[in-house]
């Protein structure tokens, strides 16, 4: 079995016809392939994220196609993995709506299998692309000092600091923009969203419990600084 593509699953809807072929080729080349007529198996298969494609065959699917849109739409806004569509090549309007319910590419019987393949994986490199960028945690650091967007958690040399969501929202701030310094005004127009009204001292309060929890000695800042008449940076 292809190492690259082992742990991957992909579903087909509809009975053997047009896809037994491509069924093959996939199972050939390593994909593990599970074949599913009912709806409503097909629906909890996706909705469990279980696959990494769905391929959708339009050419043996029962029943009406205004039925099978319906259905496809509602695959659609239940699972975010792609999905392909098999529609014949003549049916031009029917290949417009499977587009339109959420199809992210289309097949057809006319499709060699060598280019098949090529659509199936080019939609599971999107994917993956899509995920990795998704599933990463955005992460600002500075020396020891690490803000994680994505969890909400600051730590310093790997130990938590528990900071309230106002702390959290200013040094997040200033972490976001290293050696730039914001003013006061700049500061609380940004994290209370409102006339800077007394900013000075809510401002200056919330720096000093953030140096208390962040900096190894408060008094001699490592991480936030002050720059006296202009306002506060981090570096």
């Amino acid at each position: 079995m292809n190492e690259r593509n082992k742990n991957e699953n992909i579903l087909i809807f509809g009975a053997e016809g047009a896809s037994e072929v491509l069924e093959c080729m996939l199972k050939g080349s390593g994909y593990g392939v599970e074949r599913l007529n009912e709806r409503e198996e097909l629906l909890n298969r996706v909705m469990q994220e279980e696959s990494a494609l769905l391929l959708f065959d339009f050419q043996t699917e029962a029943g009406s196609s205004t039925e099978a849109l319906t259905f496809l739409t509602e695959l659609r806004q239940s699972c975010n993995k792609p999905i392909i569509a098999i529609v014949d090549k003549e049916k031009d309007m029917l290949r417009i709506l499977a587009l339109n319910a959420g199809a992210d590419d289309l097949l057809d019987s006319d499709c060699s299998a060598m280019e098949s393949m090529a659509r199936i994986q080019a939609q599971i490199r999107c994917y993956r692309r899509l995920m990795a960028g998704a599933e990463a945690p955005h992460l600002i650091r500075m020396d020891d000092l690490e803000v994680d967007d994505t969890a909400k958690l600051v730590s310093v040399k790997g130990h938590r600091v528990d900071l309230t969501p106002t702390e959290y929202k200013i040094l997040h701030l200033l972490m976001e923009k290293p050696g730039r310094v914001l003013s006061n005004k700049q500061i609380y127009e940004s994290i209370w969203k409102m006339a800077p009204i007394g900013a000075d001292n809510t401002v200056a309060v919330h720096i000093r419990h953030i140096r208390e929890k962040i900096e190894e000695n408060p008094q001699e800042p490592r991480y936030l600084q002050v720059v006296w008449g202009q306002g506060y940076k981090v570096g």
